[in-house]
């Protein structure tokens, strides 16, 4: 016979209700705070899974907000970009009408007194600053103005560095370019090399800007093209400076005609006098400010309106220069073009990332609430019969048996 003492009896009761009480406090809470964990007591599992995931979704958000700012700065720039773009187009337009020999010292003061306006402007522009303050073209340098202005010329004060920023766990992206990139490497001439004539020449012949016609006789040298005039007759001869070769000499000339040397071809126009001399060097980095700089102070100090050394033939090589600065903002704000449409991409992956993190959190941990009132309904239930039970066993007693 197994003897059960009135004190385990009432320690059972009393620990059924307790058990009872616990279940029923702990699906109320759930019920309140609307999660099915709320101590890692609760599910051990759950609540590991669920800091796992609170965790990533944190870093989603930062990520989002990465997205954002590199979005807002590449934006930034691409409108800077457009607005450099537009300008120089007009300065441009003004070289090619200040590129005019009838145009009279007034007319050519007037076209340079413009470029200057345009010049500070393009700087103006090339110093933009985003929300924070920072300079949007200094690279990672950005606390300092990108550019400054003196008489002597535009200097960058940036470096080569775009800033970058985390937009996966995995990957950056430069969310600004560089003003080297954008305004400091422009290729002059025509890309592979450079036309220009001699300040001392006093004749009327203009060079072209050249091609090439053969990549494979390129030799990266410079060169001189001399003129000599006797008896009514125009030759010229053809020097490699770099090696001291003549590579031709007495040839006659024709206003027009090709000349053309170790894969390179150019034409002279005009009235070459004895003595001038054009050169073909090879082309090198120049910065848009530098190049318009030039145009003004050939607008400025040209005397006549004909000949290698007036504004026909000064501002046929600035032209050229602005074309090539064009071409280069473009490249350049396709990249940036790129570069949002990258982002784009990522954000779109980036928002599906953090839907999934919250229907993976609220599976974890939200409460299923008809789930919970149905199980507080049966605990209520049981906490009460376990009550009762325990009220009515301990007003037992033998002696109410015994006869009276």
């Amino acid at each position: 016979m197994i003897r059960i003492s009135t004190l385990n009896l009432y320690d059972q009761g009393i620990n059924g209700i307790e058990n009872a009480q616990s279940t029923l406090a702990q699906t109320q809470e759930t019920i309140a705070t609307g999660l099915s964990v709320n101590v890692a007591s609760d599910n051990p599992v759950a609540a590991s899974q669920i800091v796992s995931t609170v965790v990533g979704e944190a870093q989603n958000t930062q990520l989002s907000t990465n997205l954002g700012s590199a979005n807002n700065s590449l934006t930034l720039t691409d409108n800077t970009l457009t607005q450099v773009n537009d300008l120089l187009t007009n300065v441009r337009t003004e070289l090619v009408q200040a590129n005019n020999g009838t145009l009279d010292a007034t007319d050519r003061g007037a076209i340079a007194a413009q470029l200057q306006s345009q010049l500070s402007e393009l700087v103006g522009l090339a110093n933009t600053q985003d929300g924070n303050g920072n300079y949007l073209f200094a690279g990672s340098n950005a606390t300092q103005p990108a550019f400054t202005q003196t008489a002597t010329g535009v200097t960058y004060n940036g470096n080569d560095v775009a800033r970058q920023i985390q937009v996966t766990p995995s990957q950056t992206v430069a969310s600004t370019v560089t003003g080297l990139n954008v305004f400091q490497k422009v290729a002059t001439g025509n890309g592979v090399f450079t036309t220009g004539n001699s300040a001392a020449n006093t004749g009327t012949g203009i060079i072209d800007t050249g091609s090439v016609t053969d990549p494979a006789a390129l030799t990266g040298d410079s060169y001189q093209i001399s003129f000599a005039v006797a008896g009514g007759q125009t030759t010229y001869s053809v020097t490699d400076t770099t090696s001291g070769t003549t590579l031709s000499t007495g040839n006659a000339y024709t206003a027009g005609n090709a000349i053309t040397f170790d894969g390179i071809t150019t034409t002279v126009n005009g009235a070459p006098a004895n003595g001038d001399t054009f050169s073909v060097t090879p082309s090198t980095n120049q910065s848009v400010f530098a190049s318009i700089q030039q145009a003004i102070t050939a607008l400025q100090s040209s005397a006549s309106g004909s000949g290698s050394n007036g504004p026909v033939g000064s501002l046929q090589t600035s032209i050229l220069n602005i074309n090539n600065a064009l071409t280069n903002v473009n490249g350049v704000q396709a990249t940036v073009g790129a570069s949002q449409n990258l982002l784009t991409t990522l954000q779109s992956a980036n928002t599906s990332q953090g839907l999934t993190y919250q229907t993976n959190l609220s599976n974890l941990q939200d409460t299923d609430m008809a789930k919970a009132s149905s199980n507080l309904a049966e605990q209520q239930t049981v906490l009460s019969a376990a009550e009762d039970s325990f009220s009515k066993i301990t007003t037992e007693s033998l002696f109410n048996y015994l006869p009276t």
